[in-house]
């Protein structure tokens, strides 16, 4: 019986939690990158792999980065990470699902700093 409730009252928190999640306004903010050495040296330049995660309950689709400046000597995939002017096309274009990550991989010789410019957000 107390196993019951238990579940119940899980089932019912989850519920709650998800609605709130839904109704949340998100922002680019929620598109958290981190980025850390491989290891690996590509045309003596360090490589280093970076993580965008999409910490929003909602879809983030046609995510923009800003990248003036950026530069690397290893290619990286374009349907990963496509450079266009000053700005940058993550995952060509296409939604990242809530709490998912796409990573890519680039080298130079310092770590390059990537922001959030843009998003479109769909929380259907």
């Amino acid at each position: 019986m107390a196993s019951t409730s238990l579940n119940l009252f899980s089932a019912i928190l989850l519920l709650i939690l998800l609605s709130k999640g839904m109704s949340q306004k998100c922002s680019t903010n929620d598109l958290q990158i981190s980025q850390d050495k491989t290891g690996v040296l590509v045309q003596a330049k360090p490589e280093f792999e970076v993580k965008v995660l999409n910490a929003c309950p909602c879809l983030q689709g046609n995510v923009k980065l800003g990248c003036d400046g950026f530069q690397t000597t290893e290619e990286v995939n374009p349907l990963s990470l496509l450079k266009s002017g000053n700005e940058c096309l993550l995952n060509n274009g296409s939604s990242l699902i809530p709490f998912s990550q796409i990573s890519f991989k680039y080298a130079w010789d310092t770590q390059f700093s990537f922001k959030p410019v843009s998003s479109e957000i769909n929380c259907n």
